[in-house]
């Protein structure tokens, strides 16, 4: 499993990996991947300036000197999902229905980002009105079904991320929040401080937020001060001091080694740490000028690893437990070897949701059938691997949208 470490405490025999974490919100993580091959390599990182590095405790030699575990016994993923109580109710309506009004929702929430973002970066004010109309409607999506938004989010692919991560953070915050008992005000305040996180990157320059490479120390300086230009932007206009605190806040690490204040433990207010993991999450998943997303399930991973050090303990938990490790619209290969859609959640045991079986192993397309979620993990329609259906010129959206009429 990953496991995030400081890079005073990389050894020779680590196994570096690549998590997909961004140089723009990450430039002090070392992300080179493979075995660091001696302890002068370690030393040679730490002498450039990295500060932390994610690593696999069941690969390279210092695992195996282990036993295996790489001397740091953690509980797994699968383990956490396995224990502990449901944090998301059963939707109101089916998901079939629901799609249909979140894809209007969602695209309304596209055009709004894009307006709200073009009038920043031409000297006007941002319009507090449309925005709250749109997480109004987020809101109410999310409380009949939350997958609906949550799988046209991730699902959908565009090439703007500048203004649909907003809207994504600010659809992920808002179900996340439902699911955590927030009421209407919480959850607006939640939604707004998500859609507005990034305003302030509107002040740096497109060269650096769109680098491939590493960041100088100039220029990460620069990336640094967005979320304190963010908040500048929003104040005088009648906006809660939470949403403003969110926005301000969500760069802030619970072990204190965030940005730009520095703040740590419960100084970190509850909105910036939610609008955090939202934002980590979305950014993985996200297609970018410089790379692909990553699956749903490798991001959860990367999350999973960042607990207790970013995220303040039971939160990134309880996010995980809410999407779960196979989040709806995931295309999937079963023990059988055929392949489905993930097409329900499954509050009670997250690792086994509701598939839509739609292939064989050959990926021949076969009759649909649903599956109900299954509780043998040996069984012929127990998940193996998550798949990008991208690669197979598959969109999961048309078959959770007609399945279900």
């Amino acid at each position: 499993m990953l496991v995030k470490i400081g890079v005073k405490d990389l050894q020779a025999g680590m196994y570096v990996v690549d998590t997909g974490l961004s140089w723009l919100e990450h430039p002090y993580l070392f992300n080179q991947e493979g075995e660091v091959r001696s302890q002068g390599m370690a030393r040679d990182i730490l002498a450039a300036g990295y500060t932390e590095v994610f690593i696999d405790d069941e690969r390279g030699d210092f695992a195996r000197t282990r036993g295996g575990s790489g001397g740091m016994p953690q509980e797994s993923l699968a383990e956490m999902l396995a224990r502990g109580p449901a944090v998301r109710s059963l939707p109101a309506v089916p998901l079939a229905e629901e799609l249909a009004v979140a894809k209007a929702v969602y695209e309304d929430c596209l055009h709004i980002a894009h307006d709200l973002l073009r009038e920043v970066e031409a000297g006007g004010r941002v319009d507090i009105d449309a925005s709250q109309h749109m997480v109004d409607d987020v809101i109410s999506s999310a409380v009949r079904n939350a997958d609906a938004l949550l799988a046209l989010c991730k699902l959908r692919r565009h090439d703007a991320y500048t203004f649909s991560h907003g809207v994504n953070v600010s659809v992920l915050a808002v179900a996340f929040g439902t699911s955590l008992g927030l009421g209407a005000v919480g959850l607006r305040e939640l939604g707004l401080a998500g859609l507005f996180h990034d305003l302030g990157k509107t002040g740096i320059p497109d060269a650096i937020l769109n680098k491939p490479g590493r960041l100088s120390a100039r220029e990460f300086e620069q990336v640094k001060a967005h979320p304190r230009l963010g908040r500048e932007l929003l104040d005088g206009q009648g906006l809660a001091e939470s949403v403003l605190r969110g926005v301000a806040e969500h760069h802030e690490k619970w072990g204190g080694n965030g940005y730009p204040q520095g703040l740590a433990g419960e100084a970190v207010h509850p909105w910036g740490r939610i609008i955090g993991v939202a934002d980590v999450f979305d950014a993985l998943t996200s297609r970018r000028v410089y790379k692909e997303g990553v699956l749903p399930t490798r991001a959860l991973g990367v999350l999973y690893s960042m607990r207790e050090r970013d995220y303040p303990p039971g939160l990134v938990e309880r996010f995980i437990k809410f999407m779960g490790p196979y989040p709806v619209g995931s295309f999937v290969r079963l023990t059988g070897g055929e392949h489905a859609f993930v097409r329900g959640s499954n509050p009670a045991r997250p690792l086994f949701p509701e598939l839509l079986v739609a292939f064989d192993a050959a990926m021949r397309p076969t009759p649909w059938r649903v599956v109900p979620a299954v509780s043998d993990v040996k069984g012929p329609s127990a998940i193996v691997q998550a798949l990008d259906p991208a690669e197979y010129g598959i969109d999961p959206l048309q078959y959770l949208g007609e399945a279900g009429r």
